[in-house]
């Protein structure tokens, strides 16, 4: 799929890319114990990337995270 004009692809922050999150969730109804599960990432949809405008882009950049993708690399 390509980039639109302004859109950068970054690694999720929320998985680093993986596509999965541990959460805590109840494992044991009888005694409600709580426990951690892989769940997939909400941020990316279990993608592994993100897709953000110019402007968070300019953001992540700043922060030192580098795009897997540019809009002028389509």
């Amino acid at each position: 799929m390509t980039l639109a004009e302004g859109e950068y692809e970054f690694e999720c922050d929320e998985c680093h890319g993986d596509g999965n999150v541990q959460v805590i969730q109840i494992v044991d109804d009888d005694t409600d114990e709580a426990g951690l599960v892989w769940d997939r990432c909400d941020d990316c949809r279990g993608e592994g990337t993100v897709w953000v405008d110019e402007k968070v882009a300019a953001e992540k950049i700043l922060y030192g995270q580098t795009p897997t993708r540019t809009p002028a690399a389509t």
